[in-house]
């Protein structure tokens, strides 16, 4: 059973697709199927480049990992989508932070570990935001690592009252409050519903997590 891996590379961090050329010619010679997306767009970069660049949300349907070219800030902005797919994710460092990554660019020899398709493949917990307003949810998605509350483009001092299943824990007056989730390994994935009608916010965290409530 042929697998197929996704090489995604960071445009503006592998601008000439050297490193996902190289890592293409290596895996093809695995007999993978590969296919190249972007995580973003930058005019200019693609076919030209040599590679035939596909559309992500096409081929993360029949994916079976996904392989991230840049830093911290490109895994975090693929999470959603391989988490909607249930694809893992292999980070390949380019960038300035790589603390997500298993991989240096100077280690891409080592995707030959890949032949057998045999590795670990580590869980991590996500929040799932929902806004809601009226009852009805005007916003929903998912994120690794923080949501993020604040005052939006209207310069005004938002007050909030944090509460933990134990009780008030403070007030914050400020411009937000940045919520994130324990760094821990985790087989399930907390829930966490931000709320709004109008006159509080709530910020509740279901499952694995600690529950928190913002008023």
């Amino acid at each position: 059973d042929m697998k197929k891996v996704i090489l995604c590379p960071n445009p503006y961090r592998d601008s000439e697709l050297r490193v996902c050329k190289e890592a293409k010619k290596l895996l093809d010679a695995l007999h993978f199927q590969t296919v190249v997306c972007l995580p973003f767009q930058r005019e200019g970069y693609g076919a030209e480049l040599g590679l035939r660049i596909t559309p992500l949300h096409q081929e993360i349907r029949s994916a079976d990992l996904l392989i991230a070219f840049g830093g911290d800030g490109t895994i975090l902005h693929l999470a959603r989508t391989v988490a909607l797919h249930s694809v893992p994710v292999l980070g390949v460092n380019l960038g300035s932070l790589g603390f997500m990554s298993e991989l240096e660019v100077d280690e891409l020899d080592r995707l030959r570990d890949l032949a057998d398709w045999s590795f670990d493949v580590e869980s991590r917990m996500m929040l799932d935001v929902s806004v809601l307003r009226g009852g009805k949810s005007v916003y929903n998605n998912i994120a690794l690592n923080d949501a993020v509350i604040s005052k939006g483009s209207i310069a005004r001092v938002v007050r909030l009252n944090i509460f933990t299943e134990e009780g008030q824990l403070t007030k914050v007056g400020g411009d937000g409050v940045i919520a994130r989730q324990r760094h821990a390994d985790a087989q399930v994935l907390p829930d966490q519903k931000h709320e709004q009608d109008g006159h509080h916010d709530k910020v509740a965290n279901h499952g694995a997590g600690q529950p928190r409530e913002i008023h």
